[in-house]
């Protein structure tokens, strides 16, 4: 994380101000139990195995709709790189495992490099600086994370060659990952996979750089940077394949902890969906932000945090969003948010907090009041897994509920 350029204050007191929370330099962090187990949890069923091709010849290759899970930035940096080097098995995940077994495809941002230093994992000559054990990429590869974004202001941490060991651990455990690679070429490229005969592509930039301007440095090689013009260039000739049904673009960038969008990330999310994208994910405020529509298509302007511990003078940053993205060919994308509070470093959805209700009124009011000042996005009520759906209020098709096909909200 970058100094923050601003600190924009809260205009609400959410009740987790009164939880235990950590800051950039950690401090003691609340370790005590999370309301549901998380220690170590078998791996869910791994999709990977069902890529293009690899149905039988009489199935049906067009779903109704895939679902796609992404929330935000994972660190394995820092105290959770120290709990990993003592407990590699450890199921950091654990708690979202019904929110990832029902997706199709599960994507987040991979803030900082996975590599092999010793027992170190946070620079002892600066602490905003950090790096994962080994042992982070099987953590992903259990949870069924299957595509990462590494282009991030952390990617270089560790230099070029901590950074290309990521890579290498992720391939190791057949993760997904784009934004970054051996040449600005490999960093640009999308990664692609299909499911159940549904075919996605992921793009990811990065519009912050710890190391001073990356247009600058030697990571401009390996980085894929949120020019406009280029990504604009990678969405199109995307769209003009035929054997690409949905694009996604992940983008890092913004201020942090500031609770609206910069008009640049605005202008730049709207042009990426002009060019053809499906859908706009945004992280690196550390804070959730609202969500608006372009052209019928969602853009989550930042999904917050989903394992990594932050100020505590910024109780907001306890609180992440991941979405579901319902995609199907011929229709516009479906949108669900699903929230949930970070308890010591694990991620609790709300719906599995014995406090929902008290969460969820907070949440869900400032998560609108936050959305109505990019769009006119309204949420319908969170069914029984805690996520609400998204759309537009002219929307033709009413959204529905995560529980009943049938439901509309006010």
């Amino acid at each position: 994380m970058a100094p923050p350029r601003i600190t924009a204050p809260l205009a609400l007191a959410l009740v987790v101000a009164a939880a235990a929370c950590g800051n950039d330099r950690e401090g003691t962090p609340n370790l005590a139990p999370a309301p549901m187990p998380s220690a170590t949890a078998p791996a869910l069923p791994d999709p990977r195995a069902e890529d293009a091709g690899d149905a039988a010849p009489d199935a049906p290759k067009t779903p109704a709709f895939v679902t796609v899970f992404a929330a935000g930035d994972v660190s394995f940096g820092r105290l959770v790189g120290q709990i990993l080097l003592r407990e590699p098995d450890r199921a950091l995940f654990a708690p979202m495992e019904h929110l990832l077994r029902a997706a199709d495809v599960r994507f987040v941002n991979l803030e900082g490099p996975i590599s092999d230093q010793g027992n170190e994992t946070v620079s002892p000559e600066n602490n905003l600086v950090f790096n994962g054990p080994p042992a982070s990429a099987d953590v992903l590869a259990r949870a069924g994370i299957d595509v990462v974004s590494t282009a991030n202001n952390h990617a270089w941490d560790y230099g070029k060659s901590a950074m290309l060991e990521t890579l290498d651990h992720l391939d190791r455990v057949s993760v997904l990952h784009a934004g970054t690679g051996a040449t600005l070429e490999k960093a640009f490229e999308p990664a692609i996979l299909t499911r159940r005969g549904f075919r996605l592509a992921f793009l990811a930039v990065t519009d912050v750089w710890n190391q001073g301007v990356l247009s600058r440095h030697p990571g401009r090689a390996h980085v894929a940077g949120a020019d406009r013009e280029a990504l604009v260039r990678a969405v199109r000739a995307l769209r003009e394949r035929s054997d690409i049904d949905a694009i996604l673009v992940s983008y890092h960038g913004g201020e942090e902890y500031r609770e609206d969008p910069l008009p640049g990330t605005r202008a730049l999310a709207e042009a990426v969906i002009d060019a053809g994208a499906d859908a706009f994910l945004g992280h690196h405020p550390h804070v959730v932000q609202g969500v608006s529509f372009h052209a019928g298509k969602p853009i989550v302007y930042s999904l917050g945090n989903l394992l990594m511990r932050m100020h505590s003078g910024h109780p907001w940053t306890e609180m992440g969003l991941a979405v579901k993205l319902e995609l199907e060919k011929g229709a516009p994308p479906r949108l669900f948010v699903c929230p949930f509070r970070i308890h010591g470093i694990e991620p609790i959805p709300l719906a599995k907090d014995p406090r929902r209700k008290a969460y969820e009124s907070h949440f869900f009011g400032r998560f609108q009041a936050l959305s109505r000042r990019v769009g006119s996005a309204s949420l319908g009520p969170a069914g029984e897994d805690g996520c609400a759906p998204v759309a537009l209020p002219s929307s033709t098709e009413k959204p529905r509920s995560a529980d009943s096909p049938a439901s509309n909200f006010p």
